[in-house]
């Protein structure tokens, strides 16, 4: 079983770096909020976000469970590359970089949530509802996990039970 962290939301702070980047009190503000996401192709913005304060903790805890752990995260749309390369960097420069067997950038999260060989299911951890769905629907077990608003003793709770 491999645990999988998704990084904007669950370790960086992407609303935060949003709101800083564009200059508004709430990331809900940006006007023309897709839009405004999609200029950021090709930019360093990723590169940009601050980890949350739990981070470390969050990556540690992983670790202390299995050395099988990795970073499943969603590139911006048509600039899968480019938002790639500064997620590597991001994860470098903060201590959070798997093995680069286990560094996956996807919009397709779901294909990864069984081992293919012999249909264990893995574990993601992630903000997004939508990601969370579609990863158990495909057999794996998922975890929604907002850093900015959930606490780190429950998702240490609820993947130590996953886990187990």
């Amino acid at each position: 079983m491999k645990i999988y962290l998704d990084m904007d939301g669950v370790i960086a702070d992407f609303f935060g770096g949003l709101e800083e980047y564009f200059n508004v009190p709430h990331w809900k503000k940006i006007p023309k909020t897709e839009e405004s996401i999609m200029s950021l192709k090709g930019t360093d913005f990723f590169n940009t976000l601050r980890p949350y304060e739990t981070s470390t903790e969050l990556v540690d805890f992983v670790k202390s469970l299995t050395d099988d752990w990795g970073i499943c995260s969603s590139p911006l749309r048509g600039d899968r590359d480019n938002s790639a390369f500064w997620k590597r960097t991001w994860l470098t420069k903060y201590g959070y970089m798997p093995s680069i067997d286990n560094l996956i950038f996807t919009g397709q999260k779901e294909h990864y949530a069984v081992n293919k060989f012999d249909g264990t299911p893995n574990i993601l951890i992630d903000d997004k509802p939508d990601n969370i769905a579609r990863w158990i629907a495909k057999g794996g077990i998922g975890i929604r996990y907002q850093a900015n608003e959930d606490s780190i003793v429950t998702i240490k709770r609820k993947l130590k039970e996953s886990y187990a």
